[in-house]
């Protein structure tokens, strides 16, 4: 059977099977998430800055982990991180120089890394919202915390700056609903009948009225421009668009005008 074929084919089957699909959140999960393990070891932080153990323990007895770090200058700004649906985030330990002087919160996802537990959307936006709290607590970050996510992250930031008075936001690759994204590449009742979570971003974005910046692969093979346009365009407060054509979505950090575009945007007042 040819490629096409074989997607039709598995369109009919699930079809046949939506009843017993239907919020069917074990099979949402394998389709949305790719957990991975530890990076081993996690890279050093840039000179002279300082990485420390970040862990959050949960109600539902669940801890997720990650790292804070932490410029020399501290007392500093802060930014949450919240990464896509495959991204084991302690690379970007490394690279926390480049997050507008900010002192930098990366914390992985529910069974990614050191975390534990299974990733659904209320829960990981309240591990964001735990983590917004904790970092708000710390004597070290003082003058506003940003968030920015990365794909499926982009969500779970937006989530998060609707309950909680985020400075500002990054949004990598951003969507309005995962709903949306899905019925780009199935048909929406198919998408419906299977995706638990909704990831509604655009429910949010009027309200919101932070200033917010979208980075977007020209290229992107996973989160159709339109639909990043589609929240871009909904949002209620200061927006700025920045689209980088020959990007795809898993290589948009290594073109110039994203650690530039996003360093410049964060380090504003």
């Amino acid at each position: 059977m040819t490629p096409r074929e074989l997607r039709t084919a598995g369109i009919a089957i699930a079809f046949a099977l939506t009843p017993m699909l239907t919020g069917c959140r074990p099979l949402q999960n394998a389709l949305l998430f790719h957990p991975q393990p530890l990076m081993a070891p996690v890279p050093a932080p840039p000179s002279g800055w300082r990485v420390e153990p970040l862990a959050l323990e949960r109600p539902d007895e669940v801890t997720v982990r990650g790292w804070l770090v932490v410029p020399p200058t501290a007392p500093v700004r802060a930014v949450a991180y919240f990464g896509g649906n495959a991204e084991e985030v302690s690379w970007l330990v490394a690279h926390a120089d480049r997050f507008g002087g900010r002192a930098v919160a990366l914390v992985n996802y529910r069974g990614f890394g050191g975390s534990r537990g299974k990733p659904a959307e209320e829960a990981l936006v309240g591990d964001a919202i735990a983590l917004f709290d904790a970092l708000s607590a710390r004597p070290d970050v003082r003058g506003g915390i940003a968030a920015m996510g990365r794909s499926l992250g982009t969500g779970i930031a937006v989530r998060l700056a609707a309950q909680r008075p985020v400075d500002r936001l990054v949004l990598v690759s951003p969507y309005d609903s995962i709903e949306a994204v899905g019925a780009h590449y199935f048909p929406a009742a198919l998408v419906r009948a299977v995706i638990a979570d909704r990831y509604d971003a655009k429910s949010h974005a009027l309200a919101l009225r932070i200033p917010m910046l979208a980075v977007v692969a020209g290229s992107d093979e996973v989160i159709p421009v339109e639909r990043s346009r589609s929240l871009h365009d909904a949002w209620g407060g200061p927006k700025r668009w920045v689209e980088v054509p020959r990007a795809g979505h898993n290589d948009l950090q290594e073109h110039a005008p994203f650690w530039r575009e996003i360093g410049a945007f964060l380090a504003e007042p």
